[in-house]
């Protein structure tokens, strides 16, 4: 039989991303037309068979809309998130609109969002004020949040266990031989990032391990203008008394850590072993492939979708919170050690 060809496919054959190729072929004003033309023809010529249902939504159609900071629309996490969403919309027969919010005046661009695109369903992507999410409930337009919780406001939120993430790789590295464990990360500056110490401390615990606080880098990746730089950590670490193995918040915070070691010549993961987070297509391209733990974005697509239709036709039930359970990709990133 022969395989159908996907958009993965298509954004393959040109380098372009997921998101890209569905807008081109949608139509989307943010695409060049030359662009849209060459993955219009791309699609003809690989007989693409979603043509009919990338055309763009009628302006009478129901739309869902996603808001995300505008410093994280073009993240791989954001727009990888965003492809499954409109995938399990287009299923249902809605679309999808993805909005960058400016740092400036958010809750008057966030009104003009509302006011301009008339939504059905919001989907947020991390974390918004308490004030602007309260605000938002006030619209009656049904919410959904995604991997941020907001525990004091009646919302509905599909969020990854990232304590349990946090304790799946703990248990690779006892299991692998490792006693010396690490932590880096920034606790400051998501829940994400939190909650997944928390259950690395706890998961120590729970497997006799001691904590030792040398081999917990606790850094500020934010500056004063709010930009997000990984590469202090080649700085803050102190290559003289590693531990033998360090759990990463995420994986960019993996990727620097590796290229960090490998300049120094200490080898990844003879010396010290790596596990990440996130699992983003870039792991298995790193030297040596990146074990990490999985962020299901396409399980939570499909249960946020799920979740808003029900919300459409529950709209006076409570708040519901989703935590959908990750998994780890193993790949060789983690040697065995002995305990020293």
């Amino acid at each position: 039989m022969k395989k159908k060809v996907t958009l993965k496919d298509i954004s393959e054959k040109l380098n372009l991303s997921i998101a890209a190729v569905s807008k081109a072929l949608r139509g989307h004003e943010e695409i060049s037309e030359k662009t849209r033309n060459l993955v219009l023809e791309t699609a003809k010529q690989m007989h693409y068979k979603g043509l009919a249902e990338e055309s763009p939504p009628k302006p009478d159609e129901e739309k869902v809309i996603i808001l995300v900071d505008e410093r994280d629309i073009a993240e791989p996490h954001t727009m990888s998130l965003y492809y499954f969403i409109d995938s399990a919309l287009k299923s249902r027969g809605l679309f999808v609109s993805l909005h960058g919010v400016s740092l400036v005046n958010r809750e008057k661009h966030i009104a003009e969002i509302l006011n301009t695109e008339n939504p059905i369903g919001i989907f947020l992507f991390r974390n918004f004020s308490q004030k602007i999410v309260e605000n938002l409930r006030k619209t009656n337009v049904n919410t959904i949040a995604i991997d941020f919780d907001y525990p004091h406001i009646d919302i509905d939120t599909v969020i990854v266990d990232n304590y349990s993430g946090a304790f799946l790789a703990v248990r690779h590295f006892i299991e692998m031989g490792h006693h010396q464990i690490g932590f880096i990360g920034d606790n400051n500056l998501s829940f994400s990032f939190l909650t997944r110490y928390h259950g690395f401390c706890h998961a120590l615990k729970c497997w006799g391990v001691p904590l030792n606080e040398e081999y917990v880098y606790d850094l500020q990746f934010q500056d004063a203008f709010e930009d997000i730089h990984f590469n202090i950590i080649t700085d803050q670490l102190n290559y003289d008394r590693l531990p033998t193995a360090f759990f990463c918040a995420n994986d960019p915070v993996a990727f620097v850590l590796n290229n960090s070691l490998s300049t120094r010549g200490i080898r990844v993961p003879e010396e010290v072993s790596i596990i990440g987070f996130d699992n983003l297509d870039s792991c298995q391209w790193q030297i040596p492939p990146l074990t990490s733990v999985v962020y299901p974005r396409d399980h939570i697509a499909e249960r946020a979708v799920d979740l808003l239709l029900w919300r459409m036709q529950n709209p006076n039930a409570p708040g519901n919170k989703l935590l959908i359970q990750p998994e780890m990709v193993i790949r060789e990133s983690v040697a065995t050690t002995i305990k020293k």
